[in-house]
């Protein structure tokens, strides 16, 4: 149960200080499992909802979760994580603001304040994305409603590929174009997908085991690396640490570090495993609980990541935060 967010990250990884749960989106597709995404959506108050139609795989995917979150502007966010019936490998997550699946009426136009709404959602949710991810490949005007309308419609698709093996895809339709021609009906769109894919090849999915051994070592230096952070002994703290990240990291940074870890608690791991990195490396990840938190989830977590020499390469306190209304 690791948390699905990421601070920004020096070099991909180095992660000091506080992060809480909270976030909207999880694009980190390899490193959030099912569960992370579903405690996400329960941190946010999202209402599960049954899925209704049969979802036809022919890759292997169970049929996906559903949850509904509520917008103030716009339509309803409905939220559909895909994964893997034989292991829970997440597929993919699409969240979709869409009019049709809350309005089912013909001709259902919106306002124009309605609309410039929904298309700043998109705009903002674009903005964000690349300062995570650099600018997308941008299409614009490619539906037959933009070539019937495209004085009074907007249709935009993003594309970024932060690296080999995921794809964040984004499009909106916003138009109150009707037409009605004997059993052809063009309605009003009002719509926002944006798709996270894991598109890691099947032979390449195949992912090592952490054994007892490994793991009992890497507990031992968890144990090691925060006697040396109580005692603030920074430079002995940097030898934990990965080369890249050494040369990165500031006192400054390990400081805050320690001020958001409370050594007189003891810690209790709660999951381990191996996980992929946006850069396609193997990483080992260990992350804790306090024992005398009991709260579920847990209201604070330390997440570990640790490269294939055994060194960190992310340190992460989380808190637990209910999301902040509009």
């Amino acid at each position: 149960m690791k948390k699905p967010l990421r601070n920004k990250l020096t070099l991909g990884f180095l992660l000091i200080g506080i992060t809480v749960f909270g976030q909207e989106f999880g694009y980190d597709i390899h490193n959030i499992s099912l569960n992370e995404y579903i405690q996400m959506e329960e941190n946010l108050k999202s209402e599960r909802i049954p899925t209704t139609s049969n979802h036809v795989s022919f890759s292997g995917d169970a049929q996906p979760i559903k949850f509904k979150r509520t917008e103030k502007k716009i339509a309803d966010l409905i939220t559909y994580y895909y994964f893997k019936e034989k292991d829970s490998i997440m597929s993919s997550v699409l969240y979709e603001w869409d009019v049709s699946n809350f309005e089912k009426q013909d001709n259902n136009q919106k306002s124009k304040k309605f609309q410039e709404d929904f298309i700043s959602k998109y705009k903002n949710l674009k903005k964000d994305i690349s300062t995570e991810f650099g600018e997308p490949k941008v299409k614009r005007n490619y539906s037959n409603i933009s070539r019937l309308d495209s004085i009074n419609t907007f249709v935009e698709k993003s594309t970024w590929k932060p690296n080999d093996s995921t794809e964040i895809e984004m499009y909106a339709i916003v138009s109150n174009y009707y037409e009605k021609k004997g059993a052809m009906t063009i309605n009003p769109v009002h719509r926002i997908r944006l798709y996270i894919k894991n598109q890691t090849k099947k032979e390449e999915k195949t992912v090592p085991k952490l054994d007892e051994k490994k793991l009992s070592e890497l507990e031992n230096i968890k144990t090691d690396f925060f006697k040396v952070l109580k005692s603030k002994d920074l430079p002995k703290s940097k030898e934990y640490l990965s080369d890249i990240i050494k040369e990165k990291v500031t006192d400054e940074q390990l400081n805050m570090l320690i001020e958001n870890i409370d050594f007189e608690r003891q810690t209790e791991l709660i999951y381990s495993g191996i996980q992929m990195g946006f850069d396609g490396s193997n990483y080992t990840l260990l992350q804790y609980k306090y024992s005398n938190d009991n709260s579920s989830p847990p209201n604070e977590m330390i997440k570990l990541i640790f490269d294939n020499k055994d060194k960190i390469v992310g340190i992460q306190p989380i808190k637990l935060q209910e999301k902040v209304k509009e």
